[in-house]
């Protein structure tokens, strides 16, 4: 009771005071936590990880139940990447390879072509007279002179040819589509001579035997008179 009259007094003393303490406002509560997000499922993450695995490694298949624009871009892809690999490894080594056989039959033709222009001019008086020193050369040092004038030229001829952007570029996708080429196998090879073999067998000698037949057929009609 005494301390409800202190109270009272204190708050009649200083009015101020109690006013704010009765008007104070109430702490606002806080907001709620919105709830967490949805763990992704496990299921989902695996299925993901196995098509970008299976993606990666060009491996989609009907049985993945991949869409079916999936696989194409896969087979695109793959055909992509097998051009690609073939362009690279094989292009360049099939061109110089073929460059290079084609500038030996140039040098071949070019010395046997020097060597003929210059064994014809040696028996000419007017080529002997002019040039004694070249007609006095012995005919297996023209051939050897020949074949070095020959080399030289056919090395101008294929370096001036294989400048030229539009051979080089046409010759780069001959070797390319020839890279592409699948050859047989050391068994395909095998069972194919064996085939060819055996039929050819066949066909011999049933067409020996059908000669035979024909041949007694024939002797039998016009031996008889008939």
């Amino acid at each position: 009771m005494a301390k409800k009259v202190r109270e009272k007094r204190k708050a009649e003393a200083d009015p101020t005071g109690a006013a704010l303490k009765k008007t104070e406002p109430k702490k606002a509560a806080p907001p709620p936590t919105e709830p967490d997000a949805a763990e992704p499922n496990d299921g989902d993450d695996d299925a993901a990880e196995r098509a970008l695995v299976v993606a990666e490694k060009g491996e989609l298949t009907e049985a993945d139940d991949a869409p079916s624009d999936a696989l194409d871009a896969a087979r695109e892809v793959d055909e992509a990447v097998e051009e690609a690999a073939a362009g690279q490894l094989g292009s360049q080594r099939y061109v110089m390879a073929g460059f290079f056989v084609a500038g030996l039959i140039a040098a071949y033709v070019f010395g046997k072509l020097v060597h003929g222009v210059w064994a014809y001019a040696s028996n000419k008086d007017w080529f002997s007279q002019t040039l004694p020193a070249l007609t006095a050369v012995s005919d297996d040092d023209k051939t050897t002179y020949g074949t070095i004038v020959g080399a030289i030229l056919a090395l101008v001829f294929m370096l001036r040819t294989y400048r030229k952007a539009e051979v080089r570029s046409w010759s780069e996708d001959v070797a390319a589509e020839l890279a592409k080429v699948k050859w047989p196998t050391k068994k395909d090879v095998s069972n194919s001579t064996i085939v060819v073999i055996a039929a050819s067998t066949i066909a011999t000698v049933y067409l020996a035997l059908l000669d035979r037949l024909w041949a007694a057929v024939t002797n039998l009609v016009y031996g008889t008179g008939i």
